[in-house]
């Protein structure tokens, strides 16, 4: 099931929080310290090391030399956007909606660290993660440090946060709870899901509302939560930035929209005109590239020709068109308008990810055993809440993902508790326990 109110497509920028179970390498300083401190002086002076000086423009910033590869796997990671995306849009072709990849891939990605045998092959071939340890994890660290810069420019607000709340009596792995705070900087919190899970709701609820600056709210419904509950696995991203060129609202203008039902309506919108906007005409589309004040980040808008569209679908690029319009904007003077939108959305996307392939995480047959040591887990929700905005001023994005882990089987000491409910007449009989000789007995028919 969806929960959604009007959400417009925005991908945000891939980022990710991926890990391995196997132990083939030796571990690597935190990268990621919950809310603003990404990473240690000590790795930070390491990515310094190889990362060349920042550019004007995003766009202009070269793949950094060294031991890695990660541009493989960022193409992976783009397509199974993109294809997560197309899905979606066919599935609601008259609906306004985005989701955040990057939120998604970061939450999949603690998963796939505990995922074992067909699992963690569904996992892998879904995503484009190495199946080998040691190059995933050497990749993974090299792409996921990279995001440190974003948290130290002073020219946006950017806040990546990830957690794991976990179920108080379950027996985590030494190595998986290493292999998250060291490679993912997730933090691990207890909590107490099977005598609480209403209280746990409202923690875990909190905690992303927190991270997205109160942008994301609720992340959880209320009821979703249950003794059965071992863990939920979190991310939350929030991102704002201004304009480089900042449209002015004396400026806007109040005109037709043509909307994909065929109704025209009418919309605010932006307009400026403004010299060396990355832009591109194709023959069905053309594209811009808004630039914010910090180089880090852009707004890539893909406008098909016809008025009239009837798919948008047909427009979502995979991930080979996406590098070929990147590679081909070329700087032009360009008048625009762009209609002003806030938007927010609520999603379960369990049901997306089986039709794609990740079905055995879901049911029975997953096999989480690097997590806790045994094949007691599997995946009961992954839900996303989503707000996103441009105005005059500039845009602020915020998402939070949450995947719920759910045990196979009670544990040992903590079966479902029996309900006996005395709302009705019965019997007492006080009683010595050698012999078992009654006491007293009695009935209780009326209070």
């Amino acid at each position: 099931m969806i929960y959604r109110t009007q959400l417009f497509a925005l991908v945000i920028f891939g980022l990710g929080l991926i890990i391995s179970s196997c132990r083939s390498i030796e571990p690597v300083p935190v990268v990621v310290v919950e809310n603003t401190e990404l990473i240690s002086e000590e790795v930070q002076e390491q990515i310094e090391s190889v990362r060349p000086p920042v550019q004007q423009d995003s766009s202009d910033l070269p793949v950094r030399p060294g031991p890695y590869n990660t541009q493989a796997m960022t193409q992976e990671l783009t397509n199974f956007s993109f294809d997560l995306f197309s899905n979606l849009s066919n599935q609601y072709p008259q609906q306004n909606f985005s989701f955040s990849p990057v939120s998604l891939n970061m939450a999949l990605a603690v998963i796939y660290s505990g995922a074992m045998a067909d699992t963690r092959n569904e996992i892998a071939d879904l995503m484009g993660f190495e199946k080998d340890a040691e190059i995933f994890h050497t990749n993974w660290f090299h792409y996921f440090s990279g995001f440190a810069r974003l948290e130290t420019d002073t020219l946006l607000d950017f806040n990546l946060a990830n957690r794991v709340f976990v179920e108080q009596t379950y027996p985590v792995l030494d190595s998986y709870r290493r292999d998250v705070q060291t490679f993912h900087g997730g933090a691990f919190e207890q909590m107490d899901f099977i005598s609480n899970a209403g209280q746990a709701e409202q923690r875990i609820n909190a905690w992303a509302e927190e991270m997205t600056r109160q942008r994301i709210k609720d992340l959880i419904p209320q009821g979703t939560l249950d003794h059965m509950t071992r863990m939920v696995l979190a991310n939350a991203i929030y991102i704002k930035s201004d304009w480089r060129h900042p449209f002015e609202e004396e400026n806007n203008i109040q005109k037709e929209f043509h909307a994909i039902n065929g109704r025209i309506e009418t919309a605010e919108f932006m307009t400026q005109r403004e010299s060396r906007i990355p832009y591109l005409q194709l023959d069905d589309r053309k594209v811009i590239q808004l630039p914010y004040t910090s180089p880090h980040l852009s707004l890539m808008i893909i406008l098909p020709e016809e008025k009239a569209v009837k798919d948008i679908s047909t427009y979502i690029p995979d991930a080979e068109q996406y590098k070929e319009i990147i590679d081909n904007l070329r700087r032009e003077d360009v008048y625009m308008e762009i209609p002003k939108f806030k938007l927010e959305s609520q999603f379960s996307l369990s049901d997306h990810l089986k039709e794609m392939g990740m079905e055995k995480a879901f049911d029975s047959r997953a096999d989480f055993s690097g997590i806790g040591g045994q094949r007691d887990l599997f995946i009961s929700a992954i839900l996303q809440k989503v707000f996103f905005e441009i105005d005059e001023k500039g845009s602020e994005a915020a998402a939070a993902t949450a995947i719920i882990v759910t045990t196979t089987a009670l544990m040992p000491g903590f079966e479902e508790p029996k309900e006996f409910i005395a709302d009705r007449p019965f019997i007492f009989i006080l009683k010595e326990n050698q012999f078992n000789t009654p006491l007293f007995v009695g009935q209780f028919v009326n209070p």
